[in-house]
């Protein structure tokens, strides 16, 4: 692939420090960071800073000061998902939950999918979630950059679908760490400690789906506080599941950065032309002005690491976006290097960011 794509490019970049990918089809789902480069060697150890734009015209808006800036950290992870005082109907009802059957041919909220319908999938607790949004926390409060603008933490019960929308407009970083999914065209069984479920599948879309007229916002959303027990959500309340469809709707225009901490969370489907329909789409219709994404199912602990280097480069040594994701890459692929861990892309290299490289 680096033969085929960056080295074609390479001799044209001269000596440029920075360099703007605007991917198409297939293309928006390869990190080029983890392009190899010999045997040992990635494009991260030896390339310029490499930043995603949705279109060429996303750099004359950059130019462009936003006049509602928000203020502040919201972070929210370690939803709890078996909760059942979040809906009216489910209060009385134990606490246990049942793996519900598997229907491959079942429906998204009322739209056609080939894989088994959410409202199918257990979603299991991830521990990493909850300190990283605590860790990041303190590192906000702490910083020089941000410390007189505060930051509010969602957690456990509170970190649901309906306290997100209200509070989400009006902050500054938006970071949500919880499981995430894309139902493409065809299932696949979730990997061990990642933040992705089984029946989920990171599929491109690149082949025919079996509904082409399905909604392609509903194929992508986040688990939140009381996602396990969605069947007993009311009509009029939220169920835990906050579809991309539904982030588009939201007004994030204050938004600089919103950190989608989750597996799949930059995948959708490809539309030649028009890039990916998904939870990256959704967010940057809102108003945010940068999306920070995973191509993949991330390792819970991995995306930690990463994270928590990602804020540090930002809100301590005051990086750019395109910077600072860079250097957070660099700092796990080095890490991982040190303690003689695999440096297979997929621990390292799983995030990317697009919109504002500043």
């Amino acid at each position: 692939m680096k033969t085929l794509i960056w080295d074609r490019l390479a001799p044209h970049l001269g000596n440029a420090s920075r360099v703007f990918i605007v991917p198409d089809g297939a293309l928006s789902l390869v990190p080029f960071v983890a392009l190899p480069v010999g045997q040992r060697s990635y494009l991260l150890d030896r390339g310029p800073v490499l930043h995603y734009l949705s279109a060429e015209r996303d750099l004359v808006s950059m130019g462009v000061e936003a006049t509602d800036v928000g203020q502040g950290l919201l972070a929210l992870g370690g939803p709890s998902f078996d909760d059942p005082t979040l809906f009216g109907s489910g209060r009385s009802r134990p606490r246990s939950v049942a793996v519900l059957p598997v229907h491959p041919d079942s429906i998204v909220r009322s739209a056609g999918s080939a894989c088994q319908r959410v409202q199918d999938i257990p979603f299991p607790p991830l521990t990493g979630t909850l300190q990283e949004v605590r860790e990041l926390s303190r590192m906000w409060s702490t910083s020089a950059i941000t410390n007189d603008e505060g930051s509010r933490v969602l957690i456990g019960r509170d970190a649901s679908e309906s306290t997100f929308k209200k509070e989400a407009h009006g902050y500054r970083v938006l970071h949500l760490a919880t499981h995430g999914f894309f139902l493409g065209d065809a299932c696949s069984p979730a990997l061990p400690g990642t933040r992705a479920v089984g029946g989920i599948t990171t599929a491109s879309g690149s082949r025919p789906s079996a509904k082409p007229a399905e909604n392609p916002l509903l194929l992508s959303g986040l688990a939140l506080a009381g996602a396990n027990r969605r069947q007993t959500a009311g009509p009029n309340e939220e169920d835990g599941i906050l579809t991309a469809e539904e982030v588009a709707s939201l007004d994030l225009g204050g938004v600089e950065w919103a950190v989608l901490s989750a597996c799949d969370t930059g995948v959708g489907q490809i539309k030649a032309g028009e890039g990916v329909f998904g939870l990256r789409r959704a967010f940057q219709v809102a108003g945010a002005r940068s999306v920070i994404m995973s191509l993949w199912s991330v390792d819970d602990q991995a995306a930690r690491a990463w994270m928590r280097a990602l804020y540090e480069g930002r809100f301590q040594k005051n990086l750019t976006t395109a910077d600072a994701v860079r250097a957070a890459t660099v700092t796990v692929l080095r890490d991982r290097r040190a303690h003689s861990q695999s440096t297979q892309p997929f621990y390292w290299a799983g995030f990317i960011a697009a919109g504002d490289w500043r």
